[in-house]
């Protein structure tokens, strides 16, 4: 309760702390620029497992040549790709800021509320220190502002500097009494790295999600709209572009085949019409038809097999005569084997990717060079995967040969001229078979670059809510009073914690055996005496407390001598003497003060008596009495003083007279009451030498001015037992420290 009301007694620190933190607030929240959130989310199609969706059910789904794999992670790190941030930048011309001047601040402009706009010719590094401005004056005419000069240009006209040239033409916004509009340019290579570190946060809705969130914060909230829009339609466009660019390969990879087999096909057709002619051939009998039914089966398989040897060759020459390694691989059209379907996608996706690398860096960039060594590694297993397969279609065909050889020789009766008839019959379906599916693939593969949309679709536009996320104005306001409350109370704390001063009665009452007498308030008026008769003073009734107490706080009965001291000096001893002793003399009892602080002696000077004979001259003095020393001291009439005389040059040998005890002695038995003003004990030992003659001892204290290191040798006095009945009173006392009051005294036992 004590340390709360350390608090509550500074109360106003609180209020003018609280408001003032408060109208910081106010005025914060009044001028910084609000923060909103901008978000979009968006589906991204996952092929890998569902294939397209769009294409499913037409004639590209069994070719599977334009299904590219994309996951959810894959994407993110496409849509947050320097390259693909770098051309949202650049298409939204971000490398300029725009801002004008409020009351207090600057306000940032942008899009529609452009009254001017910088085109960018030509930037350097040190461009992106400058602060420049632009002041309209009329409908042709601006003055330019780079903070050296102001010069007039026409719009659209070229300025030329250093370290940029620039020209200005006329905003969406433009007009001519405009205020002006304050400009800086930014560096786009740290504007794409802020966004694609910290700045663009793209997670999935729920782990495993195919639905991704697309967030930034912006101060201007229709720039983070239109950077989301942006950045959603450039990652759309690209993905069509790579879908194109497999299609428009296939397409001219299956022209050059039609051409060579147009004019084999051309050839077989004129042999056969040629054939006829000769031989008079019109019609094929029944038997002959049913014996060759069979062989034809088999030719038909043998013709498969050598199509598809044809495409494996024709894809090696391919990738021998494309030693630049620039181009993509056609589609595998038809092969079935997964090892070289799979290697043909990989080989075409790095081919994609270096293309893309070499619009922004060139060839010896390491990232280049990394993406052209996995190519040639690839190519290579390209090469020996055609050669498996090759292997493989030649086992077949040499299988698919020899039955039809053992069907050939059936047939043997069938007349020559049939047969080769039939021969020249079975060439011209298979040339005729191979161009009508290459000519239906070439127009798959048309279709497809029409029909082919983004693998992504927008769930939510992107937009901004009402409230900005920064500053919050609760959690502002919040903080701002919780500031309030603790810089006051840390400096409270720190202060009590830093003080080694006595604040607080607990910590004297920590010593063993300490027995705490009373207690006295502040005294603002300097006077020496606050106690006379008819006085209702606090201060005065706390004497008087003080003075009931000394009734009960003794160990044999009596307190006739008191020796009063402290610890050091200015803690009130001799203030306390005179007070009490003209407290104890309103009980009609006589009380006689003894000046026993030989070395600083302040007693007589208090009550303003001129110093005579006194202490030091009776115990120096063999024939002086005690009466020749006691006078009155005119405060009240049962008061009586005894000075300590001139200054002696050692006081604490004279201390130890033997005469010491026959004044006590003599005092005792003319006073009721003695009270010893001595020395401070945390300095000199002379009130250590007159302990022996005090019933008790009366130990001062003063609040905010005694040391706690003192508190040592009051500890010491009440552990060695070196005073008699030693008791405690705190003096100067303020409404802060105020423990005792009328009816809260605490007695010794």
């Amino acid at each position: 309760m004590k340390e709360i009301m350390t608090y509550v007694n500074r109360w106003y620190l609180f209020v003018l702390a609280i408001a003032i933190s408060l109208t910081s607030a106010f005025f914060y929240l009044k001028f910084a620029t609000p923060i909103y959130k901008i978000t979009s989310t968006l589906l991204i199609e996952d092929n890998k497992e569902k294939g397209n969706q769009v294409l499913q059910g037409t004639p590209f789904s069994d070719l599977d040549m334009f299904r590219m794999a994309k996951t959810v992670d894959n994407e993110i790190e496409v849509l947050r790709s320097k390259d693909l941030l770098a051309k949202v930048i650049k298409s939204l011309d971000l490398q300029v800021t725009y801002k004008v001047q409020n009351v207090f601040v600057k306000k940032e402009l942008y899009g529609k509320k452009l009254p001017v706009r910088v085109n960018i010719h030509k930037l350097e590094q040190a461009a992106y220190l400058k602060k420049l401005s632009i002041e309209v004056i009329d409908k042709e005419t601006f003055i330019f502002n780079d903070g050296e000069n102001r010069t007039r240009y026409n719009f659209n006209q070229k300025i030329r500097r250093p370290e940029y040239t620039i020209s200005v033409g006329k905003g969406p916004d433009f007009k001519t009494a405009a205020a002006e509009v304050f400009f800086q340019f930014n560096n786009q290579k740290q504007l794409t790295e802020s966004y694609n570190l910290s700045r663009l946060i793209i997670m999935p809705v729920v782990k495993d999600a195919n639905t991704i969130v697309l967030s930034l914060e912006d101060a201007v909230p229709q720039r983070g709209v239109d950077f989301l829009n942006t950045l959603i339609a450039m990652y759309n466009l690209r993905d069509v572009n790579q879908k194109n660019i497999i299609a428009r390969s296939t397409i001219k990879f299956i022209d050059n085949r039609l051409r060579y087999l147009t004019g084999d096909l051309a050839q077989v057709e004129k042999d056969v019409e040629n054939y006829k002619q000769q031989n008079k051939v019109t019609n094929i009998s029944a038997d002959a038809e049913q014996s060759l039914q069979h062989s034809g089966t088999y030719d038909q398989q043998l013709a498969a097999a050598d199509i598809q040897l044809n495409i494996v060759s024709s894809l090696e020459n391919y990738l021998n005569k494309n030693d630049d390694g620039n181009g993509l691989v056609p589609s595998t059209l038809g092969l079935q084997d997964a090892t070289l379907l799979s290697l043909t996608n990989r080989y075409n996706e790095l081919q994609l990717q270096r293309q893309q690398l070499l619009h922004t860096a060139n060839a010896q960039n390491p990232l280049v060079l990394n993406i052209s060594e996995q190519l040639e590694k690839i190519k290579i297993s390209l090469k020996e995967s055609l050669k498996n397969v090759k292997r493989g279609l030649l086992v077949q065909r040499e299988n698919f040969a020899s039955k039809y050889d053992d069907l050939d020789s059936r047939i043997r009766s069938v007349p020559a001229i049939e047969r080769g008839l039939l021969e020249r019959s079975r060439e011209e379906s298979v040339k005729q078979t191979l161009y009508q599916y290459l000519l239906q693939k070439r127009e798959e593969a048309a279709l497809s670059i029409s029909a082919t949309i983004p693998t992504s679709q927008v769930v939510d536009k992107p937009s901004f809510g009402s409230m900005p996320v920064s500053p919050k104005r609760q959690l502002i306001y919040l903080a701002a009073f919780l500031i309030g409350l603790i810089i006051p109370a840390s400096g409270i704390y720190a202060k009590n914690k830093l003080n080694f001063k006595v604040k607080d009665m607990n910590e004297v009452e920590l010593i063993p055996g300490a027995k705490i007498l009373g207690e006295l308030s502040h005294q603002p008026q300097k006077e020496p005496l606050v106690v006379q008769r008819g006085s209702r003073t606090t201060i005065s009734e706390l004497f008087r407390y003080i003075r009931n107490n000394l009734r009960f706080m003794t160990t044999d009965g009596k307190n006739q001598v008191l020796l009063i001291t402290s610890g050091i000096q200015g803690e009130g001893k001799t203030f306390f003497s005179i007070n009490l002793g003209a407290t104890l003399s309103l009980t009609d009892k006589k009380v006689v003060l003894l000046e026993f602080d030989l070395r600083k002696p302040d007693l007589l000077n208090n009550l303003k008596i001129k110093q005579q004979k006194g202490i030091a001259e009776y115990l120096v003095s063999s024939t002086m009495s005690v009466d020749e020393i006691v006078r009155p001291s005119h405060i009240l009439p049962n008061v009586w003083v005894i000075g300590c005389g001139l200054p002696p040059e050692d006081p604490s040998e004279l201390l130890l007279s033997h005469k010491m005890e026959k004044l006590f002695d003599s005092l005792r038995q003319k006073f009721d009451y003695i009270l010893i003003d001595t020395s401070p004990v945390g300095q000199v030992s002379d009130a250590f030498s007159i302990a022996p003659y005090a019933d008790s001892s009366i130990y001062l204290i003063r609040y905010n001015y005694t040391n706690k290191l003192q508190l040592k040798v009051l500890e010491d006095i009440y552990e060695q037992k070196r005073f008699n009945n030693p008791m405690i009173v705190f003096n100067d006392a303020k409404v802060n420290n105020r423990t005792y009051a009328y009816g809260n005294s605490k007695y010794g036992t």
